[in-house]
C-alpha cells in the first residue's frame, strides 16, 4: 500500500482535524506553536524551500528569492516571523498594524466555507499596535537578519476619522519604518468603516504625499533608500476607481499596487447562500482579482509593479496572475486549504511551467498574458 504523500496526508488527516474547531482559535494555536518553531526554520527550509535562479525576481526595488509570499492577515502581530522562511516564502507581510492597539470586532468573526475553498472575515484589524510591535520587531531585527523580506501592512485605527487618518497611518509608519523592508497601506479592508473612502482620489493624494515626505525624510536621515509603499486596493470597486488610484499612486512615485485585498459583496457563484458579512477570500476571488491585475497592468504600460493576491491555490493560479501583470503574488487562504507544502508544490510548478513557455526566469512571464 503506497504511503500518503504530503498534501495527502493534510488534506484527508490534519486539514479535517484544523476545522472541527472554531476558525479564529484554531488559526490563534496554529500561529502559537509557529511561534514556538524558529529553531526549526533551517529543517522546515530543507523541506519546503526550492531554491533556483529561475524564480528569482523584483518587485521595484524588492529582491526577492521567490515570487511567493504571505499575504497580510494571517500573522497580525508578527510572531512567526522568523518561521515562516522555512516554509519557502519568498517574502512575508504582517499586519495590518494599527496606530493604536485594538480588539477588533465581535466574535465569531472568521468563517470557513470549505465547499468552496474560501474564508470570510470580519476580524477588524485586531493587533497590538505600533508600539508594542515595534518593540517586537527591533528586538527581532537585533538578533540576526531576516531570510527574506518583511513587509508590514499599516491600517487606520477604528476611532479615528477619515480627515484625521493620514496623521493615523504615519505614527505607525513612523514608529515600524526601521523595520519593514517594504510597507502596504491598507485602504481596502471591508472590515473597518468608512476605511475604503480613503481610496477616493483626494483622500489618497493626501494620504500617500504624507507618508512619502516622511518616508524621504526618515531615509535622508538613516543613510538609506527610501522604503518601498504599496497601497492596497479592493476588488469591489469599478475600473474608472482604479485608474484614479492608478494615477494617485504614479504621482506620488509609490512602489506598486497590491491587487487586491477581500471582497465584501461578491457572494454569487457560492455553492450555497452566505449570510456572513465580512470580506470574502479564496476560490471565489480568483478570476476578480486577476480581472483587476490585468486592467493594473494595461492602465500603467507595466510601469508600476504588482503584487497579486486573490484566490491563489495551485502553481496555475499563481502563474495567471503573473501573466495578468503580476510581478509577484501572495497566499493566505490558499495556505489554510493547502497545507504546510503549499509554496513548495506552486514554486516546482511555476518552474514546470516556464519551462513549457520556454521562458528563462519567472520575471519574464510578466504580463506575458496581456
Amino acid at each position: 500500500m503506497p504511503m500518503p504523500t504530503e498534501p495527502m496526508l493534510y488534506k484527508s488527516v490534519l486539514r479535517p482535524l484544523l476545522f472541527r474547531g472554531d476558525a479564529e482559535k484554531t488559526h490563534e494555536q496554529t500561529l502559537a506553536m509557529l511561534s514556538r518553531m524558529a529553531f526549526l526554520e533551517r529543517a522546515l527550509a530543507n523541506l519546503y524551500t526550492v531554491e533556483d535562479g529561475r524564480l528569482e525576481t523584483s518587485v521595484g526595488p524588492l529582491k526577492l528569492k521567490n515570487p511567493v509570499g504571505l499575504a497580510a492577515g494571517f500573522d497580525k502581530n508578527g510572531v512567526a516571523i522568523r518561521t515562516w522562511p522555512g516554509f519557502g516564502f519568498g517574502f512575508i507581510e504582517i499586519g495590518a498594524v494599527t496606530a493604536q492597539a485594538q480588539p477588533g470586532q465581535p466574535k465569531p468573526r472568521l468563517f470557513r466555507l470549505p465547499e468552496d475553498q474560501a474564508l470570510i472575515n470580519r476580524l477588524g484589524f485586531n493587533n497590538e499596535g505600533a508600539e508594542a510591535i515595534g518593540v517586537k520587531l527591533k528586538a527581532l531585527r537585533s538578533e540576526r537578519p531576516l531570510r527574506i523580506p518583511l513587509g508590514v501592512n499599516i491600517g487606520r485605527t477604528k476611532i479615528v476619522a477619515t480627515k484625521d487618518a493620514a496623521a493615523d497611518y504615519l505614527f505607525t509608519f513612523e514608529t515600524l519604518f526601521p523595520y519593514g523592508d517594504y510597507f502596504t497601506l491598507n485602504v481596502s479592508s471591508p472590515n473597518t468603516p468608512e476605511l475604503r473612502d480613503l481610496q477616493q482620489k483626494g483622500h489618497l493624494a493626501n494620504l500617500l504625499a504624507t507618508i512619502q515626505a516622511k518616508n524621504r525624510e526618515l531615509a535622508a536621515a538613516s543613510h538609506i533608500p527610501e522604503k518601498p509603499v504599496f497601497v492596497k486596493i479592493d476588488p469591489d470597486m469599478d475600473f474608472a476607481q482604479a485608474n484614479e488610484v492608478v494615477a494617485v499612486a504614479k504621482a506620488e512615485r509609490i512602489a506598486g499596487i497590491v491587487a487586491t485585498n477581500a471582497s465584501a459583496v461578491l457572494r454569487e457563484n457560492l455553492s450555497k447562500p452566505v449570510d456572513q458579512p465580512g470580506g470574502l477570500s479564496g476560490k471565489p476571488l480568483k478570476a476578480r482579482a486577476t480581472d483587476f491585475i490585468r486592467h493594473v497592468y494595461r492602465a500603467t504600460g507595466g510601469a508600476l509593479p504588482i503584487i497579486g493576491a486573490g484566490g491563489i491555490f495551485t502553481a496555475e493560479d499563481a502563474y495567471e496572475k503573473i501573466r495578468a501583470g503580476a510581478s509577484a503574488v501572495q497566499i493566505l487562504t490558499g495556505f489554510v486549504y493547502e497545507g504546510p507544502g503549499a509554496v513548495k508544490r506552486i514554486n516546482r510548478g511555476l518552474l514546470n511551467l516556464i519551462e513549457r513557455d520556454g521562458l528563462k526566469s519567472i520575471g519574464e512571464a510578466v504580463g506575458k498574458g496581456v
